[in-house]
């Protein structure tokens, strides 16, 4: 039997032994020579729902906008530019007249500093593991040069997107001079990148700039004043990397992003890279994430020409299509780029699990980091395990790992440190928190704590205005009659929900760009079990604090003060003394006496001193 708060020994152990087998399944056990699953580079399925960046392709080209933006200083004194925006979540499928819920949100749109790009021989990726299925292709290593290709194309797709605003002054250009090459190495070797011998004297000129060891090339706004940079500008310090062909010494522009695009096509398509393609991309898109930190790449790993079989490989694969399918997604995934929080959320949601309760949370997350723990270092066992358990998160996973901020987000999530970000959830498909998931049938005088959860935040009850960020479910159930007046008022209502229903880019003259968003197309996320009829695994075979309640008790010690914010009732007194919340101590009222009293305690003088602020205002 478990207390007020702890679940019983008999389901925290039926939890944990199903937690082992489900995570060990994801596993390949290194059969396949450690190949990464074919859908952990499938990008459509991801950000197919995903509105367009600045309401991309919903007005006319030509239209002068003025978006709502706000400046911000960082604690290091570089400055940002934020673009404010919202999302609309319908909050009832029946009868009843609650209004929709609208989320205020703020996306990045211009930094003050770039990121630093260095090679390194022991980076994640230097020895590239290959694709399931997929032969004759990706021989060598080029996601170095892939990434600052992809961040180029990235910043001036950016620059045409942004020049629509009336408000900002863009400019795309060179920075780099002709003939530095020579210098530009810092005492390294210069590694000649080989280009196709189809390559314009443009096409060579670019490669050359976005290779440069310093600062090639420049994507920047001025906006009320000041200079901002692309946020996925990048510098290229120290790496050596240059091009084969010879510079001629002309001049030109700088290509457009589409442009751009096809001197990537021709380069994949003359070296037959495919997948590293999708893993550059899936990198850049964390370079907002970075924040004008330094990230290390693997060192190209050149393949003479004369060793790449024109022909060869599976016929069903088309660099130039798959790339021409990217341009349609870019401004897909600069909105979803732009979006930190909503990164480090779709990445927390892989071990999200809604049939969970917030004090089981230790039994299901324990055996995932015991099989993790056990993943030898340098393989690709992690992104196999982790595409394998969300495969429309793969793509965003192998960009983590590839720019080793898998390490640290992994790292979080053991500590118990989540994010949530309902967005973000919903342009992608996946689920991360209770909050949208059904409401349940509220029969009789009670009403379960998930659901009375759900009504306060969809009613906006006091002081839930804002979403838990702690996704884990509340256990047990409340009375109706201990329940704040909007969830009484609701319980009985047909059909509520919290339904994704549009994003808007908020603009300056009180209106904005409505993305509704296509009709969805159902894309498979079920996970993946690689051998789900193998032994199944058993505690003994891991060296792991199994019966750790830590977790557990951060989860609901989490959800319950979100849930009881303004007080709880003297009924759920012994799960607010127990030791994982014993939120007596903060209490500045004293309890009733009577145990029996409906009085709710923990009702602050901050509580009633806003209430008469509110009726003064009325």
């Amino acid at each position: 039997m478990g207390d007020a708060a702890r679940p019983g020994d008999d389901i925290f152990s039926q939890v944990l032994q199903e937690s082992l087998k489900t995570w060990s399944s994801y596993l390949d056990a290194g059969s396949e020579g450690h190949l990464l699953p074919p859908h952990a580079i499938e990008l459509k399925s991801l950000v197919s729902q995903t509105p367009a960046f600045l309401g991309a392709g919903l007005s006319s080209s030509g239209e002068k906008i003025s978006f709502a933006c706000e400046e911000k200083q960082s604690a290091q004194g570089k400055g940002s530019l934020f673009i404010n925006g919202q999302s609309t979540w319908k909050t009832s499928r029946g009868i009843c007249d609650l209004e929709p819920r609208v989320l205020p949100k703020q996306l990045q749109l211009a930094v003050g500093s770039r990121v630093t790009v260095k090679l390194s021989e022991d980076s994640p990726f230097s020895d590239w593991p290959g694709i399931h299925g997929l032969s004759g292709y990706d021989n060598g290593n080029y996601l170095s040069v892939l990434y600052l290709a992809w961040a180029y194309i990235l910043s001036a797709r950016w620059v045409e997107l942004l020049s629509r605003s009336a408000d900002h002054e863009c400019y795309m250009g060179y920075t780099a001079q002709e003939g530095e090459d020579s210098q530009q190495s810092d005492n390294h070797t210069l590694i000649q990148i080989d280009l196709s011998d189809d390559a314009c004297e443009e096409e060579a000129l670019w490669w050359r700039a976005i290779l440069y060891s310093e600062n090639g090339w420049n994507a920047t706004t001025k906006y009320n004043g000041h200079e901002y940079l692309s946020p996925w500008s990048v510098s290229a310090k120290g790496t050596g990397l240059t091009v084969a062909t010879k510079a001629s010494g002309g001049k030109s522009d700088p290509p457009s992003s589409m442009t751009a695009l096809q001197y990537l096509t021709n380069f994949c398509v003359h070296h037959r890279l495919y997948a590293q393609c999708s893993v550059a991309l899936a990198g850049a898109l964390y370079i907002p994430f970075l924040r004008g930190r330094t990230v290390s790449l693997p060192f190209p790993k050149q393949i003479p020409r004369v060793d790449i079989k024109e022909g060869a490989g599976d016929s069903t694969v088309s660099i130039s299509g798959v790339l021409n399918e990217y341009s349609e997604l870019i401004p897909k995934c600069m909105t979803l780029s732009s979006n930190a929080l909503g990164l480090r959320s779709l990445l927390c949601s892989t071990f999200f699990n809604p049939d969970i309760e917030c004090n089981l949370v230790s039994a299901w997350l324990n055996p995932a980091f015991a099989v993790i723990d056990l993943i030898s270092p340098g393989t690709s066992s992690l992104a196999t395990l982790l595409a394998n358990r969300q495969p429309r998160l793969g793509f965003l996973w192998l960009g983590a790992i590839l720019t080793d901020l898998a390490k640290s987000i992994l790292r979080d999530i053991r500590a118990g440190m989540t994010a949530l970000d309902l967005p973000a959830s919903a342009w992608t498909g996946t689920t991360h928190t209770f909050l949208t998931s059904e409401m349940g049938v509220i029969n009789g005088e009670s009403i379960c704590r998930v659901d009375e959860c759900r009504l306060q935040f969809i009613t906006a009850c006091e002081d839930h205005d804002r979403p838990p960020i702690w996704p884990w479910k509340p256990f047990g159930a409340t009375k109706l009659c201990d329940a704040e007046l909007l969830v009484r008022k609701h319980a009985q209502c047909p059909a509520h929900c919290l339904e994704y229903k549009s994003w808007e880019w908020i603009l300056r003259n009180d209106s904005s760009i409505q993305d509704l968003g296509k009709p969805k197309t159902q894309y498979p996320n079920k996970a993946v079990h690689a051998f789900p009829n193998r032994t199944s695994a058993v505690l003994d075979d891991y060296r792991y604090n199994f019966f750790s309640e830590d977790l557990s008790e951060g989860a609901t010690r989490g959800i319950f003060e979100w849930l009881r914010s303004t007080g709880y009732p003297c009924s759920e007194r012994p799960i607010y003394q127990h030791s994982w919340l014993d939120l007596e101590g903060t209490d500045e009222e004293e309890a009733p006496d009577d145990a029996e009293s409906d009085v709710e305690i923990q009702r602050t003088p901050k509580k009633m001193h806003v209430g008469r602020w509110l009726e003064g205002i009325e």
